[in-house]
Formats: C-alpha cells, sequence, structure tokens
C-alpha cells in the first residue's frame, strides 16, 4: 500500500458533511468518486474531522491509503475534483498515520455580520449585539472546561471535557480572510470573527457555542447564566439554536511532528 496526507479545502454548502453516506451528497463521497477516476486498485480515506452539513475547510487533513503503485499528486487529484473541493497539498506519509488521532489541536473560524447583508459563506444574526458581554464570555472558554452544555447528545465522546487552547472575538476583513480560497466575500467588508484553538470539539460544539454568545449579545442571557452553563450542572434544555453552519470552517489541524 501506499499512503498520503492530502490537505483539502472545500465548500460544503450543498452537502451532508464529510462523512460518506450512501447515495446522499457528502465531500467524502466525491473525493471517493474523483479518485476512482485516477486510481487502480483499493483506496480508502480517512479525515482528521467529521464536518457537519453545511460546514466548510479551509485545511482539512486526509489520509489517502491506496494499492496503486503509481505516485499521486497534488495537480493529478485537482484535475479528478469537482469545483467544490480543491485539493492545497499532497504527500507521501507513514502507513500508521491516523488523522483523527495524531492531531494535537484543531482551529475553527465562525464568522457573522450583523449588517444584515446575506452572504452564502457568512452567516448573520437579526438583531444587534453587546460585543463586549460576548468578549468576557469568550474569555471564559480558555482552558479545561466541561462542555456538556454546548455540544449536540447522541455524538460520540468519552467525556465532554475539553481544553481551549486559544479563542478570541475580533472584527476581520473577511475578503482578506478568503483571498486565494474557493469562497468569496461578497458585500461584506467587515463582520465578526470567532476564532478557536483546541484538543478537540464535541459534535455541533461550536455552533452551540456561537448560539449561545449570540443570546449574551442581544441580552437574553446573561455573562453569569453563561458561566453558570460553563461551569454549572447539565441542563435539560438550552434556550438558543445551533448556529447556521454557514459560517462555520476547519481552518488547519496541527500535529505534533510539524
Amino acid at each position: 500500500m501506499n499512503y498520503y496526507k492530502a490537505i483539502l479545502q472545500y465548500d460544503g454548502s450543498l452537502h451532508l458533511g464529510f462523512q460518506l453516506q450512501v447515495g446522499k451528497p457528502t465531500i467524502q463521497g466525491d473525493l471517493n468518486q474523483s479518485l476512482q477516476k485516477i486510481l487502480s486498485g483499493n483506496f480508502t480515506t480517512r479525515a482528521a474531522s467529521r464536518t457537519d452539513k453545511g460546514v466548510h475547510a479551509i485545511g482539512q487533513v486526509i489520509k489517502i491509503s491506496v494499492e496503486d503503485p503509481s505516485p499521486l499528486n497534488a495537480a493529478q487529484l485537482n484535475e479528478a475534483l469537482p469545483s467544490h473541493i480543491k485539493c492545497l497539498d499532497l504527500s507521501p506519509c507513514a502507513g500508521d498515520f491516523i488523522p483523527s488521532v495524531d492531531q494535537l489541536s484543531k482551529e475553527y473560524r465562525y464568522l457573522f455580520t450583523v449588517q444584515g447583508q446575506e452572504e452564502r459563506y457568512i452567516a448573520q444574526t437579526p438583531l444587534p449585539l453587546n460585543i463586549h458581554d460576548m468578549q468576557a464570555c469568550v474569555a471564559m472558554l480558555k482552558g479545561k472546561n466541561d462542555f456538556r452544555n454546548f455540544w449536540s447528545i447522541g455524538g460520540i465522546a468519552n467525556t465532554t471535557i475539553r481544553d481551549i487552547l486559544q479563542c478570541d472575538l475580533t472584527m476581520i476583513d473577511p475578503k482578506a480572510f478568503f483571498k486565494d480560497t474557493l469562497f468569496t466575500a461578497g458585500e461584506v467588508t467587515s463582520c465578526w470573527q470567532f476564532r478557536i484553538v483546541g484538543s478537540g470539539f464535541l459534535k455541533h460544539m461550536v455552533r452551540h457555542l456561537v448560539g449561545a454568545l449570540w443570546m449574551v449579545g442581544n441580552g437574553r442571557l446573561t455573562k453569569d447564566e453563561f458561566s453558570s452553563l460553563l461551569h454549572g450542572e447539565q441542563k435539560q434544555q438550552r434556550p438558543w439554536k445551533k448556529a447556521d453552519p454557514r459560517g462555520l470552517y476547519l481552518l488547519k489541524v496541527n500535529y505534533e511532528l510539524e
């Protein structure tokens, strides 16, 4: 077998996430169909992260294991890939490399605006937000915390405790962020970015956090209530909805040897 590590960028807008689902549009399904065109023999693909329905990636990591002895390169793969997927890099890797296990951390970005401008790749909130209060809550996330109130129960997890290494909420220029990517900012010239880096994430965790932060921003959840959700007991019901997946990007996956 030959083994490759690929860095993929993709627009997840019209797909049901990365993970293969027979007969349904997924990023892994499209990737596998593309590989079938250029490879002989059996192959498998394995991702660092199962991005959800509608979620995008700027630096998803994939391991490709192939029987075909012919060398595989990024240019060859890009010729076979559909327009919503782009291979940024492809290089040989060790056979025992496991993208989802060997990682040190992952970084996500969530982009949103309160300007009321509809944009395919940036989420928006209908109400003005108190960003200062939201930033105070973002600061609470750093370090090890129990995110039992900030995930979709039903996901696979041995523990709901996660270590957040970095996080902040800042204003950015989305045109600069999207430069040389598959994505566009349209008429939006500035937006808010929630950046979060962690050793691991629970199912829908980032979108739950953004949904809760929006409630803090519009005054329907206090900073103390947010802190109680982060440090207190598990609640049976949560007053927010998961944030729109269109604003979420898997930015990159970090590995120990890099």
